[in-house]
């Protein structure tokens, strides 16, 4: 009998070598064997994957309590946490970042955009980061304008390309990782990789996942999570943003300059940086050196 089960879990790891599990031994869709994550089929390994989040707003707070520790018990590394639109941010957005950080799950940012202008992009640039330089993010700012009040305005590939680069870059030169999100068909019609050289949050339901620059991929919406009540968005990071996205290290914020420390601002503390001593205030204004 030990040999028989032997035998199976060996043809099962070949399966998974080859990327396909064995028909006569389904798995659960989105779920993970051993180094492995399973595709929508209950068979495919998602090729490249490391690791698995979810995307969490005001829906799935209004369904129920959600439960983190059981959430970050059951294989989810990061959460992307609803931020909502400009001067209209998410109710549960606070809540959402605290909780998730505080059960050790990295967390990024989904912000819904409406700029029809480079100084409309830069604007909703400056109110994302004037938000979040106040909680531990580690994964990217995702940046979402593929509205209908977008598409009514008839903008050609080259406007959409230059808005989304607009906002992007201020994102990143504050130190911080962006994306770009957008469903295949948006993307394929409205942005321009090479003009975009940016990472791209990618949504595709099913088991197709290949697009230029995607680092992550939203593969249903359907999705269920312990800890979660209802469905839920369920991502795939294709990105060790632990090595491209600096933990440590100085941020110029909307003019004023911050220290992070695991991508954390320092506030009421003195730290050697360097060979140098500096006081951070309540606030994380840099207040004396010596």
């Amino acid at each position: 009998m030990n040999k028989k089960v032997t035998a199976l879990w060996l043809a099962v790891s070949m399966a998974l070598m080859t990327c396909t599990v064995s028909a006569a031994a389904p798995f659960e869709p989105w779920s993970r064997v051993g180094d492995y994550w399973i595709s929508a089929d209950g068979k495919s390994v998602i090729k490249g994957a490391l690791a698995r989040g979810v995307t969490i707003s005001k829906y799935q707070n209004r369904a129920g309590n959600i439960n983190w520790k059981q959430v970050s018990l059951d294989n989810i590394s990061f959460v992307m946490v609803r931020l909502g639109y400009l001067d209209d941010q998410d109710p549960y957005f606070d809540t959402n970042m605290r909780s998730a950080d505080s059960v050790g799950i990295r967390t990024g940012v989904l912000f819904y955009g409406e700029a029809l202008t480079a100084e409309d992009a830069r604007r909703e640039a400056e109110y994302v980061l004037d938000t979040v330089k106040d909680y531990r993010v580690s994964y990217p700012i995702g940046y979402d304008i593929s509205s209908q009040y977008l598409d009514d305005q008839g903008f050609t590939k080259k406007q959409v390309s230059a808005l989304v680069s607009e906002f992007c870059q201020v994102i990143e030169a504050a130190g911080y990782k962006a994306a770009v999100f957008g469903e295949h068909d948006w993307l394929t019609k409205n942005i321009d990789p090479a003009a975009v050289p940016y990472d791209i949050w990618y949504s595709r339901y099913g088991l197709a996942n290949a697009f230029q620059n995607r680092t992550i991929w939203r593969s249903t919406d359907s999705g269920r999570v312990k800890g979660i009540p209802g469905n839920v968005c369920i991502e795939f990071s294709f990105e060790d943003y632990r090595k491209t996205f600096e933990p440590d290290g100085w941020r110029k914020i909307n003019g004023t300059t911050y220290y992070f420390n695991n991508y954390k601002m320092l506030r009421n503390a003195t730290v050697q940086i360097d060979d140098r001593y500096y006081y951070f205030d309540k606030d994380g204004i840099n207040r004396s050196t010596r």
